[in-house]
């Protein structure tokens, strides 16, 4: 396996001078561990398989490799795929901060024609746009697919593909979308993938893209919380929830993020923090684009302090002034709540997570519990205790020292006598109440003896004494 050389400051990285100037711009001076792994092994040409933790940089790890290739190559194109549409529009805007001129004349910049290819918005103007071949497609795999039914050649001379996120797309059910785009494309190309945790996922996806080659990268602290993340839990009572949940927004300050478990809790919590005054919005993914980009937008300037959120928001939305996220539902996945609490905390700011666990939350806690080390445990209720499930072992036994009445089985040595009773009609043997009296009616023989033609119906329908009528209808002048 091919090993990457570690590289600590951009200086030193052989990178563009625009792409120093943008990030001097955006006050970046020092790479983190993942960016200082991958960005010379992405410039080197290797195919790389980079796990970090959330919040470390890794949309500049391949951002930065990326555009020093498409710039040294002015006929290759990139494609980037994120798993949800906040989550590409996030590395477009990166992508645009990289390439932008500013408003001196002595800087530099890439000139770069980019797509942002994602659901919930018309395809017109992205049908437009592909089909003067940009050089930078970013986009999802639903609505890239979508496009790729009508126009196979929109991916021509792609040579880089970056797969963000990639230990949620298979979550999310885009196999099928990732191996048509990976039969579309064609020759030779390079393949960074970036997740925040590495499982059979992500070695599946691995397996569609890229040879045994690969690189693969780890993070120092891959797959933990970081250092600077404070983190409480409370075990509660499911009825208590609301109330101690408004005591813990009356206590903080700055940006939260409320995740609940689906959208109809969703639904409910953000209605009852506004019935209560708070500065909120919500947002999933039963909501349309146009809504969910006004919600992020709005956060993101401050308009709003609270944002009630799904898993929709866990990965790919980087907020600065986020201090708080609150685990209002456990989620489904135990990757998602890494995720979830990867939204503070981030670039080496501090910031504070409280997960609510319920006495019906066992298995699931069980499941988070190597991402908790270290939380501040609070027991609101004196009593509180995990819910005991019924084992399967436990399950067979239910019913054993009950006396249940044992199913009647059929005996074939037993022959039945009489007539079987019907439950709609009654006993067979009976005779009908409106039969008994009723003379027997007789049987219509008027035509048994009439000779048939053997072709319709019986000749008597045409006695001999009436002259045949001819089957054509025949039609008289006009006098």
């Amino acid at each position: 396996m091919k090993t990457v050389t570690r590289i600590n400051r951009f200086q030193e990285m052989s990178l563009p001078g625009s792409l120093l100037q943008a990030l001097d711009k955006m006050k970046i001076t020092t790479p983190t561990d993942v960016q200082a792994q991958a960005i010379p092994g992405g410039l080197a040409g290797s195919d790389i398989i980079a796990v970090a933790q959330t919040g470390s940089g890794k949309t500049l790890a391949f951002a930065l490799p990326v555009l020093t290739a498409l710039e040294k190559n002015p006929q290759a194109r990139a494609l980037i795929l994120a798993p949800s549409r906040e989550m590409a529009q996030q590395i477009s805007k990166v992508f645009v901060q990289l390439c932008q001129k500013s408003d001196d004349e002595s800087d530099e910049a890439i000139p770069m024609t980019a797509c942002l290819v994602i659901g919930g918005i018309p395809s017109a103007k992205q049908i437009s746009q592909l089909k003067k071949n940009p050089r930078l497609i970013i986009g999802t795999p639903g609505r890239l697919n979508d496009h790729l039914t009508g126009n196979k050649l929109l991916l021509q001379n792609i040579e880089y593909v970056v797969i963000d996120e990639a230990d949620r797309m298979l979550d999310m059910g885009f196999s099928p979308q990732l191996k048509n785009i990976q039969n579309t494309l064609r020759g030779k190309r390079q393949t960074l993938m970036f997740s925040a945790s590495f499982s059979p996922a992500v070695e599946a996806i691995a397996k569609i893209f890229m040879g045994s080659q690969a690189v693969v990268i780890r993070s120092a602290q891959a797959e933990e919380p970081v250092a600077s993340l404070q983190q409480t839990i409370l075990f509660i009572d499911k009825y208590k929830k609301n109330d101690r949940l408004l005591d813990e927004l009356n206590a903080t300050k700055g940006g939260v993020i409320v995740f609940c478990g689906n959208q109809g809790s969703c639904e409910r919590m953000g209605q009852y923090l506004k019935e209560y005054g708070y500065s909120t919005d919500l947002i999933h993914g039963g909501l349309s684009q146009g809504h969910r980009n006004r919600v992020v937008r709005n956060f993101r300037e401050g308009e709003i302090r609270i944002v009630v959120a799904t898993d929709l928001l866990a990965r790919g939305i980087d907020v600065p002034h986020v201090d708080h996220v609150i685990n209002f539902d456990l989620p489904f996945q135990a990757e998602d709540f890494l995720h979830r609490i990867g939204r503070t905390a981030r670039a080496g700011r501090a910031g504070n997570a409280i997960t609510f666990v319920t006495s019906s939350d066992a298995k699931m806690f069980q499941k988070i519990k190597p991402y908790l080390q270290g939380a501040r445990e609070i027991k609101v209720d004196a009593e509180f205790s995990f819910i005991e499930r019924i084992s399967s072992a436990n399950n067979t036994n239910r019913y054993k020292n009950k006396k249940l009445d044992l199913k009647k089985t059929f005996d074939p040595t037993k022959k039945s006598t009489g007539k079987p009773d019907s439950k709609t009609i009654g006993n067979l043997a009976k005779a009908h109440k409106f039969s008994a009296d009723k003379p027997e009616k007789p049987r219509n023989d008027k035509y048994k003896d009439v000779p048939r033609s053997g072709k319709s119906k019986p000749s008597v329908w045409k006695p001999d004494n009436q002259p045949q009528r001819s089957s054509k209808p025949s039609f008289s002048k006009r006098k």
